[in-house]
């Protein structure tokens, strides 16, 4: 038997359900060796904003590693004969070898061999980590000096301060808190100010997106108008003090990979987001040396290493000031980084408060740290499931709503398998979402190939163009799973290439209303299962439906909002 444990690999597609099950297996494993390490680094704000810190099992590869390590294991107690491991990490190559030396077992472990595209991308990245980065922050920083004469005056009185990301077509458009301010006086209004993370903008935008931010009726803070060149510096600094933080022997699994933790944290991989958090640390202290007085802090909360600078500084800043996680999704398990551990709450590196967009969200939460404070608030982005159905899928043709992740590679991976299952003469049409941050030019030029006849691109609003959908297929790290369960249109989750499945749906949302497919037969089965619903199926999976939307999605009423703003106790 020959194992690939590289990032883009688990090994071979008969153990992706057993290395699916092991990484719920090890969750609670993987954190302890996590939290060991955070007690030897708790003062330091290097650690907190580092990649592997973060458990963000999207952007770091420290846990598919340890899912690998346990995975071998798993199969050497199953007496499985191992020829070959293949790997792309160093580090792991040695601590399997040193396992495998250790149980007498005498397979060969190599290096995966890198594609000339890969190779490339190894040696330009330390480039543009170093001094690409850096400077698409200090370009930001320039635009906002340039158009300092738009800047728009802080009211006098205590500011409510909100974390948000805006998109290509999100800046008048609110995506991440639409409805907020319509709960709120004009007055009130003045006092909401929103800080954002640009994403998905090409530096020679910089200019055009700081004007429209500048002058838009909503109030928005810019970092740059406070960091300085200091600011900078500490932040490209990270690169260097990062190497100098020293990992002791951690166990995993009966396994040291304080190695593997170490090699983590030398590479060059994710560095850009701990640079933006450490400017966000370095934002905070500098809006109390300016003065500016704060009422409310809220993070849109991931719990990525990106958030915990902005946390920290702000817990340590302006200790009086309440800070609030508002978690305005639902995810998969699977994504480590979203559930507050112990020594996080313990070192203030994450909100006073955690929100949560519906009841039965509040004990999940709360998986690694049992006492953390959690509430309900609105769930801003899917007000609409409260709101009668605008559209029904036309009756002469089984459309398929297909919602396209942000990472491309992932993307085409899903058209491919599809391509392989729908044919030409299917009575099937195929409506194409991409994810906001990716257009379908990328898509189109990633595929390569051309697309089934009957499948098209789709601009829509989601929520109209599920409403006309007898079906979603989704790679399953998304909420628009479970906004599409509450309307009764059945879901089809693909499992990833990477082995983990990342679907997001509640285990209480039982029933056939959702499946989760990795192979063509199976994707080719659900399908066919979900054209032949009868009227009583489709009745008990709208009544499933409706018990989703009672249990996970908070309405977005006038009362809510001001609670969840402190307007009003």
């Amino acid at each position: 038997m020959k194992l690939h444990f590289t990032v883009d690999t688990i090994t071979n597609p008969g153990h992706s359900i057993l290395y699916d099950q092991i990484a719920v297996d090890i969750r609670k494993p993987f954190i302890n060796t996590i939290e060991s390490i955070s007690k030897q680094h708790a003062k330091s704000i290097d650690w907190w904003v580092s990649s592997p810190a973060s458990r963000n099992t999207i952007a770091s590869p420290l846990f598919h590693y340890c899912c690998c390590l346990a995975l071998l294991q798993k199969l050497i107690r199953a007496n499985e004969h191992i020829a070959e491991i293949v790997t792309d990490s160093r580090s792991f190559k040695k601590i399997i070898e040193g396992y495998l030396a250790g149980q007498g077992i005498a397979a060969k472990v190599t290096l995966a061999r890198l594609s000339m595209k890969q190779l490339l991308q190894e040696i330009l990245r330390p480039v543009y980590t170093l001094f690409g980065v850096p400077m698409q922050h200090l370009i930001l920083s320039l635009m906002a000096k340039i158009t300092r004469h738009l800047k728009k005056t802080l009211p006098s009185g205590p500011l409510t301060l909100i974390d948000t990301v805006v998109m290509h077509g999100y800046i008048e458009k609110d995506r991440n808190y639409p409805g907020l301010l319509d709960a709120l006086s004009v007055k009130e209004k003045e006092c909401v100010w929103f800080v954002p993370l640009l994403y998905g903008f090409r530096p020679w935008h910089s200019m055009s997106v700081i004007k429209q931010l500048r002058r838009s009726k909503r109030n928005f803070i810019l970092k740059e108008d406070y960091l300085n060149f200091k600011d900078f510096l500490f932040a490209w600094g990270y690169v260097l003090r990062i190497r100098a933080l020293k990992i002791k022997p951690c166990l995993f699994q009966g396994v040291d990979i304080s190695r593997l933790v170490q090699e983590e944290m030398k590479s060059f991989k994710g560095i850009g987001a701990s640079y933006t958090s450490l400017l966000n640390y370095r934002f905070a202290a500098k809006l109390k040396e300016a003065g500016v007085k704060l009422r409310l802090v809220i993070d849109w909360f991931e719990n990525q290493n990106i958030d915990r600078g902005w946390n920290a500084a702000f817990r340590r800043y302006f200790p009086k000031v309440e800070t609030i996680g508002y978690q305005g999704f639902i995810v998969s398990p699977h994504y480590l980084c979203m559930y507050p551990t112990k020594e996080e709450k313990n070192n203030k590196v994450i909100p006073h408060k955690v929100a949560v967009i519906g009841r039965g969200l509040t004990q999940s939460v709360r998986r690694f740290c049992s006492d953390l404070d959690v509430c309900i608030a609105p769930a801003f982005r899917f007000q609409h499931v409260w709101r009668k159905r605008k559209y029904l899928p036309a009756e002469n043709v089984f459309t398929i709503l297909v919602a396209l992740p942000i990472e491309i590679n992932e993307a085409v991976y899903i058209l491919k398998l599809l391509n392989s299952v729908i044919k030409n003469d299917m009575d099937i049409r195929l409506c194409i979402k991409p994810h906001p941050a990716t257009s379908e030019a990328q898509i189109k030029a990633a595929y390569g190939i051309a697309l089934p006849a009957q499948s098209q691109f789709v601009s829509e609003d989601f929520k109209d163009c599920v409403e006309k959908s007898n079906l979603l297929i989704v790679s399953g790290a998304s909420s628009t799973c479970m906004e599409t369960l509450v309307k009764g249109i059945p879901v089809m989750i693909f499992g990833s290439r990477h082995g983990l499945i990342y679907n997001p749906i509640p285990e209480s949302a039982i029933g056939d209303i959702w499946q989760s497919c990795s192979s063509p037969e199976e994707i080719k089965r659900a399908i066919q299962f979900y054209q032949s619903r009868s009227p009583e199926k489709i009745a008990e999976h709208e009544e499933i439906g409706r018990k989703i939307r009672l249990e996970y999605f908070e309405p977005v009423t006038r009362k809510g909002v001001r609670k969840f703003l402190r307007v009003e106790r």
